[in-house]
Parts: structure tokens; sequence; C-alpha cells
């Protein structure tokens, strides 16, 4: 007696099933930095909005560069406790998948990194620079510190979508291998 395979009937797409890592791991980075934009937007505003004291809003100035030194070390370290497969172009290899998905999340990604930027600029506007000691500390100190952290960031987020991309491809190519396997060597029923 032969059991056929349940993913063997006309329903049963296998790019679909190869691709479906790639195309998650897209995903995944379109909704992470619509959540990051959306996060840094409200983080950036609440002074604004809100009555906060003077100490407390001060304070809450550094949150965003402080932040961004936080998960660009906290993604470093992921990256390094576990690291991703080496691939040479994960997007390119991603656009075979799926380039209007792909052209979609590099353009979420790249708003949200300049609207991580713009948030930051948006506060520093809102400051006072009424003393030359103020404008010395924010043009000479604040602002090359928040530049830096930006960076640090946009890196640790570069560096993550790339290793999440890889890990994809990866599972895509194990899923291909895994495919052609069960074609070649299909399995008997009892």
């Amino acid at each position: 007696m032969r059991v056929t395979r349940a993913d063997s009937g006309s329903e049963y797409d296998p790019r679909s099933f190869i691709a479906a890592p790639v195309v998650a791991a897209l995903n995944g980075i379109v909704v992470r930095a619509l959540i990051g934009l959306s996060v840094v937007a409200a983080s950036a505003s609440a002074p604004l909005i809100l009555r906060l004291d003077l100490s407390f809003h001060t304070a809450f100035h550094f949150f965003l560069p402080v932040a961004w030194v936080i998960y660009a070390a906290l993604t470093a370290a992921i990256l390094i406790l576990r690291p991703p497969p080496r691939e040479a172009d994960v997007w390119g290899r991603a656009t075979e998948v799926d380039s209007s998905l792909v052209r979609f999340a590099r353009r979420v990604s790249a708003l949200m990194m300049v609207g991580w930027l713009a948030s930051v600029a948006v506060v520093l506007v809102h400051h006072h620079l009424t003393s030359p000691r103020e404008i010395f500390v924010t043009v000479g100190i604040i602002i090359p510190l928040t530049v830096a952290s930006w960076l640090l960031a946009v890196l640790a987020w570069s560096g993550w979508c790339r290793a999440s991309l890889a890990r994809a491809e990866q599972d895509a190519a194990d899923r291909l291998r895994r495919y052609w396997t069960g074609v070649a060597h299909p399995r008997e029923g009892l």
C-alpha cells in the first residue's frame, strides 16, 4: 500500500514552502522597523507633549542616545553568541524571492533610521540655547555623542537585518534540499 504525501496535492506550492523563511524574515524586519520608529517617535515627543519638571525633562533627552547604545551592545552580544551564517549578499538573494517586499523592507528601515535621527533633532531644536555655554555643550558634546550613538544603533540594526536574512536564507536552502531529497527518494507507505 502506498501512502501519498500530504504536500503532494495541487494546492502545495514548493516555491512558497521554500521561500517562506525569507518572506517571514522580511516581514519581521518591516514590523520591527515600524515598532522602532513608533517607540522612538513617541519617546522623543513625550517631553514636548507632557509637562515634565525640568530635571526629568533634561534627563529624558539622554534617554534615546543611551537606549541606542544599549540596543547596539545587546545586538552585538547576540550576534557574537549566535553568529549568523556567512552570506555574501543577503539582500540580493532575498530580492530573488520577493523583490517588492525587499524594497518595502529597505524603505521602512531607512525611514526608521532617518526617523530616529529626526526625533533627536526635534528634541535638540526644542532646547532653548540662550547662553554660550549651552550652545557649546549642545553643539560640541551632545550632538556628536548623539550622532555617534545613532550610528552605533544603525550599524546594529543593519547587522541584525543581515543576520536575520542570512538565517532565513539558510533555512530556505535546507528546505530546498529536503524538498528535492523527498522528490528523488519518496517514502514508501505501510
